[in-house]
């Protein structure tokens, strides 16, 4: 029933809880990470879902008094599809990324490649659910988002439609979703800003809580190259940039606030690595 519009403004209401904090990842929230063929978007979305598993800040970035960018205060539990990588891709990543790490009481679940996955077919759509029925995620995380479906991207109505499933997979299972896109190839004469970014269209960026875009900005030929987070929050006050270092192992690593003003140094960065081992 519509209650007066001073009775609303007079009501107290709970603030908004969020797995990953500052804005990034409410509870029952939808969330996307962005960005361009081979610019890391897998390892980034990987590292997310190590963090949120292990009650870690997000990449253990911190500013310099200590206190976390982007808190995550609990352990949650993820459930990572992927419809890229496969078994074996996919092994082979997460051994070298937990090479030196403890598995113990985390709750991490994968499913790899499988073609009967999909948001725009009731077949595919049930496959998924009982995926998720039979891990009960905190956060479910589909990469990519492209591999899920066979709808038009371009298309309003198809798309509002493939994300309104995932707004059904969150309602039944109270589950936070992380999906991994890719954005448009960039114009000089047309830029886009933003979640206009996103391939398709706009209702998908429309239908979300924060966009995560990331950049490579290290050539191609790097080994471990430098990538920048930017983040569009709609809940929350905006959230500076973020740099990271994507080591050879995969990990992903916070370069500090310093890194902002061009004054990053291999000391800090060693400093880093060793900050990480054994976590």
């Amino acid at each position: 029933m519509a209650e007066p519009l001073q009775d609303f403004l007079s009501r107290q209401l709970s603030t908004q809880p969020y797995l990953i904090g500052n804005g990034i990842l409410p509870v029952k929230g939808k969330c996307i990470l962005g960005g361009e063929p081979k610019h890391n978007k897998s390892f980034v979305v990987i590292n997310m879902m190590l963090d949120l598993a292990r009650g870690r800040a997000l990449f253990g970035a911190t500013r310099r008094n200590g206190r976390p960018i982007c808190p995550i205060d609990q352990k949650y539990r993820v459930l990572y599809i992927e419809q890229e990588l496969g078994e074996l891709g996919l092994q082979k990543r997460l051994r070298r990324i937990l090479a030196e790490q403890k598995l113990e009481g985390l709750e991490l679940f994968v499913k790899t490649k499988d073609t009967a996955m999909r948001l725009d077919t009731p077949e595919g759509r049930d496959f998924i659910r009982n995926e998720v029925a039979s891990v009960m995620p905190h956060v479910l995380i589909l990469d990519p988002m492209a591999k899920f479906h066979l709808s038009e991207e371009n298309s309003s109505q198809e798309m509002g439609m493939v994300m309104r499933v995932c707004d059904h997979l969150i309602e039944e299972f109270n589950v936070s979703i992380i999906i991994v896109h890719h954005i448009k190839k960039q114009s000089f004469e047309n830029p886009a800003r933003g979640g206009d970014k996103l391939r398709g269209s706009s209702a998908i960026f429309g239908d979300v809580d924060t966009f995560i875009e990331l950049e490579r900005l290290s050539p191609g030929s790097v080994l471990e190259p430098t990538l920048r987070l930017s983040f569009e929050l709609r809940q929350a006050e905006p959230l500076e940039q973020m740099y990271l270092r994507r080591l050879s192992t995969g990990e992903c690593i916070y370069l500090g606030e310093e890194f902002r003003w061009g004054r990053a140094t291999e000391g800090a960065l060693s400093n880093s690595r060793n900050k990480f081992k054994g976590l």
